[in-house]
């Protein structure tokens, strides 16, 4: 076993103590890139045309908290009126640790695990910061199947790996926009959910976050919304950018997702003086 993976292992076999008792209803996890707060801008904006129907609280975890940020975020949750709102921010050896390796991997799932250990519901909703949702009603009737059908997990879509399909594992679930029960997650170790190699029926696979967990529950406790409702999802955008942060020369982004954080910083967050490490669309032309 690599070293590092022992290490996880050994900080991250338990969790913090449990509240007293979870209340009904769900809580967002906005897991958001903490250099990047225009996707708080966005995301705020997305959850706050949200039927707030169950909605308990709203978390914003970034990966980083870099100066200024909390500033943007009392600023612009001044017009979010869906739920109260709460900044949850890494420890500090955690801190250090996004800020050193920048995996995207590894900083989403530390944001989750943050975000799991502040939440105060029986449910969280994992709201990816590059999804759209355009059904006002989505959440609340989100939630309310998954607490009618008594699911641990319920998602949108499936994984894109399909090593499950062909495991007969179909029923694992996508991470995007999945709603969870606290109490299922949390009966796993923390370093369970984080991606890492091991095995499943007796096959060595590398398993994405939450996915090992999924794997070890039974698959009438794992569900998809099989409603007809409408999102755009533009999938790794932030994966990208952390990768395009670490690479040295040139870098093939031939989904232009670079190009699209550097519309989406243009279009939405042209005054808030936040300095982006993203090209200019004058620099990126010349690449």
């Amino acid at each position: 076993m690599p070293v590092a993976a022992k290490t996880w292992e050994l900080f991250y076999s338990s969790w913090d103590r449990p509240h007293p008792e979870l209340v009904p209803g769900y809580t967002i996890l906005m897991l958001i890139p903490g250099d990047l707060p225009v996707f708080l801008k966005l995301a705020l904006d997305i959850c706050s045309r949200q039927n707030p129907e169950h909605l308990v609280e709203t978390l914003v975890i970034p990966d980083k908290t870099l100066p200024g940020f909390k500033q943007l975020l009392n600023q612009w949750s001044k017009d979010y009126h869906t739920s109260s709102i709460r900044l949850v921010a890494l420890n500090p050896v955690e801190q250090s640790i996004t800020k050193l390796q920048n995996n995207p991997h590894t900083n989403c799932w530390l944001q989750m695990v943050r975000g799991i250990e502040a939440v105060k519901t029986q449910y969280a909703l994992w709201h990816d910061a590059d999804l759209f949702i355009k059904d006002a009603n989505f959440l609340k009737t989100h939630y309310e199947a998954c607490v009618q059908s008594q699911f641990d997990c319920f998602g949108v879509n499936k994984v894109w790996d399909q090593w499950y399909e062909a495991q007969n594992l179909n029923h694992i679930t996508a991470t995007w926009e999945i709603m969870l029960r606290v109490d299922w997650v949390k009966r796993f170790k923390p370093w369970e959910h984080r991606g890492h190699d091991g095995f499943v029926l007796g096959q060595p696979h590398t398993f994405d976050i939450t996915l090992w967990p999924q794997c070890q529950t039974a698959p009438e406790r794992i569900g998809r919304n099989q409603q007809d409702w409408e999102f755009v999802h533009f999938n790794y955008v932030i994966g990208t950018y952390r990768w395009f942060q670490r690479s040295k020369g040139s870098f093939e982004d031939e989904n232009f997702r670079i190009l699209l954080i550097r519309l989406l910083i243009d279009a939405f967050d042209s005054s808030s003086g936040w300095k982006y490490d993203i090209p200019t669309l004058v620099e990126l032309k010349k690449d």
